[in-house]
C-alpha cells in the first residue's frame, strides 16, 4: 500500500528483492537479498576496509567483518552474530 500510494506522487524505489529464492549460489542469494542494505554495508564498510583490492587474506577478514556487522544489524543477540559469521564463513 505504501509503494503504491508512493507511486501516485511520483516518489519510485529502489528494487529491493530480485528473486533471491532461484539463486543458484549463495554469493547470487546476497546481490538478490535485500539489496539497499547489502548496497549500504559495501558502500560504508566493505570498501572502506579495503574491499576486494587488498590481499586475499585481508578480503576474507572484510567479508567476516561485514557479515559480523550485519548480523548484529538484525539483532544484538548470539544467534544473529553466529548467523552473520554463518554467511560470512560460507562466502570465504
Amino acid at each position: 500500500m505504501a509503494i503504491g500510494l508512493a507511486y501516485m506522487f511520483g516518489i519510485r524505489f529502489l528494487e529491493n528483492f530480485n528473486y533471491p529464492y532461484i539463486s543458484r549460489s549463495i554469493r547470487e542469494f546476497w546481490r538478490r537479498w535485500h539489496i539497499s542494505l547489502s548496497n549500504w554495508f559495501r558502500d560504508y564498510l566493505y570498501i572502506p576496509l579495503g574491499g576486494n583490492r587488498a590481499s586475499e587474506r585481508r578480503v576474507c577478514l572484510n567479508l567476516l567483518i561485514v557479515f559480523l556487522l550485519c548480523g548484529l544489524w538484525h539483532g544484538a543477540s548470539w544467534n544473529f552474530i553466529i548467523w552473520g559469521l554463518f554467511h560470512g564463513i560460507f562466502l570465504v
